[in-house]
């Protein structure tokens, strides 16, 4: 049994001292944790997260410390904190295909996975409901894979995409061609993972698409749906939008309506893949026009980032006037809904290039006192109130 005995009985689990209303993370290894699971009847939480993961820590800070939520996992799961570039870590995200943090992953009380949820969720009713849902789930396989088997053969390239942040390597599509081009049978756990994490040829790409139903079936809708999006579709817009060619545009977003079937995610990322072939193309007016029709589609507190990323990219990328004009107003609201220094930076920055050099002047001063209170780097801020200045003079 090569090294899964030492997993089994070597491995410490990060801890993390809980104080009362945080959530207890389990003390102790990886298969107790699940042999607790198994014996109390409880769900697996897996909060896997990095060192240098900024909204690991927004999530310890905010979700974690929530009585609430703290209660539930305390009660109803086996709640661990695994660090994915170390130790036993790293196989966990090879074998779960972790590269994007924090992810969370929820495993039945058999101790087989049952969703992987990547990202941050702000909204902490939100994520109380899901831990709900995960609870009331009894499903003990809903995979074709044994989610404690993690004895398996990677290819060295695919390992080196793993472990430490200065020590990953990208391995060479080449290589990669070389192993799936020997393997008998594509449709394997570690042939999965080889083709869904590393650059491969168009043709396996095809592969996966050409047996849609049998891999989603295999490793569940919503990785099949991610390579879908993120190595299919993503990269085709991409090219699309390099080369101006709206027609092969217009056959990636076929490609996401033939294979992704949540209406509401679909019309979602069409607005997205939209605005990103408009910026791509330099259709400063059709992005503008876009951005706006977003904005007053919902509150603007629920869109204030993407208000300000829209707003930034239009200072640097943009001459038109009016555009120019109709995202300051735009940050004018933003700045009166949360006045933080990166909103106002933005909002100083369009007023100057717009001309307005008295408020860019008054804006780019509050901006500064504001980020030095934040403790945030105020230098581009610094070096905008000299561009203004020096307006002023001529």
């Amino acid at each position: 049994m090569k090294k899964i005995l030492i997993y089994f009985f070597a491995l410490a689990i990060v801890t993390q001292v809980s104080a009362q209303g945080e959530v207890a993370f389990f003390e102790g290894t990886w298969q107790e944790a699940f042999e607790k699971a198994k014996k109390e009847n409880k769900h697996v939480f897996v909060d896997s997260y990095t060192d240098w993961c900024y909204w690991c820590k927004v999530m310890d800070k905010e979700t974690f410390t929530d009585e609430k939520i703290a209660a539930y996992l305390n009660e109803e799961f086996v709640p661990i904190k695994v660090n994915m570039e170390k130790d036993f870590g790293i196989d966990v995200a090879m074998k779960f295909r972790v590269r994007a943090f924090p992810t969370s992953l929820y495993f039945s009380p058999d101790g087989e996975l049952q969703v992987k949820q990547p990202g941050y969720e702000p909204d902490n009713d939100k994520f109380l409901d899901f831990l709900k849902e995960i609870r009331s789930d009894q499903k003990s396989k809903p995979f074709a894979f044994a989610s404690q088997d993690f004895d398996l053969d990677y290819p060295e390239f695919y390992k080196k995409i793993y472990g430490e942040r200065k020590d990953k390597e990208r391995p060479k599509q080449e290589d990669v061609d070389a192993w799936l081009a020997s393997q008998k049978d594509l449709t394997g756990e570690v042939a999965w993972s080889v083709l869904t994490q590393c650059p491969t040829d168009e043709k396996y790409k095809s592969e996966i698409l050409g047996n849609a139903e049998k891999y989603a079936s295999m490793y569940g809708s919503e990785e099949f749906e991610d390579f879908v999006i993120s190595r299919v579709v993503y990269p085709q817009i991409s090219k699309a939008g390099k080369e101006k060619d709206k027609a092969m545009y217009d056959a990636a977003l076929v490609t996401l309506n033939k294979y992704i079937k949540d209406e509401e995610s679909v019309a979602q990322m069409t607005d997205n893949f939209e605005m990103g072939y408009l910026r791509a193309i330099g259709d400063w007016k059709g992005y503008t026009m876009k951005a706006d029709e977003k904005l007053k589609s919902k509150p603007l507190d629920e869109q204030l980032g993407f208000a300000n990323g829209v707003a930034w990219t239009l200072y640097e990328k943009c001459e038109d006037p009016k555009c120019l004009k109709m995202m300051e107003e735009w940050m004018n609201k933003v700045i009166e809904l949360d006045p933080k220094y990166m909103y106002i930076d933005t909002y100083a920055a369009l007023l100057f290039k717009n001309g307005d050099l008295k408020e860019a002047k008054k804006y780019a001063l509050k901006a500064i006192e504001v980020g030095e209170k934040e403790e945030s780097d105020t230098a581009e801020t610094k070096a905008l109130l000299e561009k203004i200045e020096q307006s002023e003079g001529e």
